[in-house]
């Protein structure tokens, strides 16, 4: 999956789709924007993506509604992970399919920002 497709899958889930589950604590905020500044980058969800893949930032996502369970670590390899989990994935695969193609929306997204973070989708 190109860099474009992944951007428009952190936008969409981090701004939309995956509201409802996941927390980013200012610690990781921090990391983010140490590696890309506002300045470079105006949009977290895009800095976050850039600060991964370029700059071996490592993410904590915790759960929205207990700040303190760590739900997963967003890295290089666990994007990539999730890609091919969520292609694979009998009830999910659609949802690669959709972002693959273009058609995907906020439901598609969250689906794949589960699959990076968590390896599966938990939340519906």
């Amino acid at each position: 999956m190109d860099r474009q497709l992944l951007e428009n899958i952190f936008v969409t889930a981090l701004e939309g789709g995956s509201n409802y589950w996941y927390h980013i604590n200012s610690a990781n905020h921090k990391k983010v924007r140490d590696a890309v500044p506002k300045s470079t980058d105006p949009y977290f969800a895009t800095a976050m993506l850039t600060a991964i893949l370029d700059h071996g930032v490592e993410v904590e996502v915790h759960d929205a509604e207990n700040e303190d369970e760590l739900l997963g670590t967003l890295t290089a390899k666990t994007i990539e992970e999730g890609l091919y989990a969520a292609d694979m994935s009998p009830d999910y695969g659609w949802a690669f399919v959709a972002e693959r193609d273009g058609t995907g929306d906020a439901e598609s997204s969250d689906i794949l920002f589960q699959y990076f973070v968590i390896g599966e989708v938990w939340f519906s």
